[in-house]
């Protein structure tokens, strides 16, 4: 491994995000534009974030709940939001 590969490897997740925030709005955004960015950003990260801990805990929702440190709730309205039905189970007697 590399000394570039284990640096990258080495930086928070929020420095990460600076950095690709940084990037969408120099290319992205014009100095007047007005960008609701707060709703942007959590729609990009919400639903990959679900999935990959839905998949991680698989598809388990108590389990993907604690992982996220939301409630079962929550957790089961998120995935209706970002995947219809995709993860929610139905019960047939």
């Amino acid at each position: 491994m590399n000394t570039s590969q284990e640096l990258q490897q080495n930086e928070s997740l929020s420095h990460h995000i600076v950095k690709v925030v940084r990037q969408y709005l120099n290319s992205n955004v014009s100095k007047d534009a007005e960008l609701n960015l707060y709703e942007l950003v959590l729609e990009e990260i919400e639903g990959p974030l679900f999935r990959t801990v839905m998949e991680m805990t698989r598809y388990n929702q108590s389990k993907a709940a604690r992982v996220l440190g939301v409630s079962r709730g929550t957790l089961r309205t998120k995935l209706k939001r970002y995947f219809d039905d995709e993860f929610i189970g139905t019960r047939e007697d």
